[in-house]
């Protein structure tokens, strides 16, 4: 059997060395890079894919811009996502305090996979202080959330079923700042909602019961006029049973319900 390289182990390993390139201010070609973590330079594509993912979806500055070429020094055409000229976000980058930043993939030092955490929250909620606990990085503990609830969730809004990826957010029910580390990442403490619902949510336009039916705070329209849309994205689901996980042991905690509400009411 060919064993799966684990390309979070690989990050892992890779990081610290970027990170002392931006405190250096040096760079890495893909090949020494690809040496010092013990590849060859070819699939390391995949391993900065998932540096480069890390950065975008935690709003920091491109880090893997470091690894560049032999010939003309610069990143090579899987750098993507940064429209602007690359000395812009180099100097970003090497200004950046890399330093206050664990590395946010030292969970797989061991060997562990990404999708082992995932799943062992997804088998069983009580899990989630542990891998909590193992992943340093704020960062890194939301993009894991994230993943459990679009598991959970089978990929769609609670509350209108969209289902384009790149639009769906984890949401807290009991804030991330207020709630304890054991429901950080706990999905009973999460509801996978499209970004203009989480929006809604947050303001406390939009609530939940413990009974998981979704409430409006102005049902009978007195703070119209509301076009169309406005309707359907608040007035119509009002009352209306949010979707829930198929399995009942990740759906959203009572408690933690009537936690938010009583956190909301002061």
């Amino acid at each position: 059997m060919i064993e799966r390289v684990n390309q979070y182990k690989l990050a892992a390993k890779a990081w610290p060395l970027l990170t002392q390139c931006a405190a250096t201010g040096a760079s890495m070609t893909y090949g020494e890079l690809a040496k010092a973590i013990g590849i060859h330079h070819r699939p390391l594509r995949y391993t900065l894919g998932i540096l480069q993912d890390y950065c975008k979806d935690t709003d920091k500055p491109p880090l893997t811009i470091l690894v560049v070429r032999g010939g003309d020094k610069k990143p090579g055409s899987g750098f993507i996502g940064w429209d602007q000229e690359l000395n812009q976000p180099r100097a970003e980058v090497l200004s950046y305090p890399w330093a206050s930043v664990p590395n946010p993939f030292a969970f797989a030092a061991d060997g562990t996979t990404y999708s082992e955490l995932v799943d062992r929250v997804i088998e069983n909620p009580a899990e989630a202080l542990d891998v909590y606990r193992l992943v340093k990085d704020r960062g890194q503990r939301q993009i894991i959330f994230r993943d459990i609830l679009l598991i959970a969730y089978e990929g769609a809004c609670a509350f209108c079923g969209l289902s384009f990826r790149e639009a769906l957010d984890a949401a807290h029910i009991h804030a991330w700042a207020v709630c304890s580390e054991k429901d950080k990442i706990n999905p009973r403490n999460g509801i996978l909602l499209c970004r203009n619902h989480h929006q809604m949510f947050d303001m406390d336009n939009l609530s939940i019961g413990e009974d998981l039916r979704i409430k409006y705070v102005d049902p009978e329209r007195l703070d119209g006029p509301y076009s169309t849309m406005d309707e359907d994205m608040s007035v119509s689901i009002h009352g209306e049973k949010m979707r829930v996980p198929s399995d009942p042991r990740l759906r959203p905690d009572p408690m933690l319900i009537a936690a938010r509400a009583l956190d909301h009411s002061e």
